[in-house]
């Protein structure tokens, strides 16, 4: 059974891990070999546990665990942009655990409590473009596609991002 509970400072090195992992098996071809054979995971480590161990006042990390093991993770930050709201910064599910429905139920909850701390704010988030399995998902979820930009990649090089918003999270807490 999936539980979904706020994340802690102890799920720090778990969430990395996950991170880690997510990134090495969607993002080949986006970011650098170089960077997710050998550096991501601390990287990922030291960005984790320094959003665990000084939070800000906008953060939100859900996680989802089943049998005590981290199997998916939401990091949201309320009042992001004036204009699109909160971000989902990160959502990850484990490799295996895809398709069961736990990302739908991440993004879900992530808009409820958003809608919930927030009424008046949307949600949106950036994808690579070069992601098509990511963007599948967020148009299938009734992401609406806004813009398109060039971002700095975490280990060097440059990539095209898609910018996906929300503007009414009830509809999306619904969504079957």
């Amino acid at each position: 059974m999936v539980t979904y509970r706020l994340a802690s400072s102890t799920d720090a090195e778990a969430i990395a891990q996950l991170h880690a992992r997510s990134w090495q098996q969607h993002y080949r071809g986006i970011l650098r070999d170089h960077y997710l054979d050998h550096a991501v995971e601390a990287d990922r480590r030291a960005v984790w546990r320094e959003r665990l161990q000084h939070p800000t006042d906008q953060q939100r990390i859900l996680i989802a665990t089943e049998d005590n093991q981290l199997v998916g993770l939401a990091c949201t930050y309320l009042d992001h942009d004036p204009r699109w709201g909160a971000l989902l910064d990160n959502l990850h599910v484990a490799a295996g655990q895809q398709g069961r429905g736990l990302g739908r139920t991440l993004i879900q909850r992530t808009a409820q409590r958003v809608h919930q701390e927030r009424p008046q704010q949307g949600l949106y988030l950036w994808v690579f473009e070069k992601n098509t399995a990511a963007r599948a998902f967020y148009e299938r979820m009734e992401g609406q596609r806004q813009e398109t930009a060039t971002v700095e990649n975490p280990g060097g090089g440059r990539a095209s991002v898609l910018r996906y918003a929300w503007s009414d999270l009830m509809r999306l807490e619904r969504l079957e």
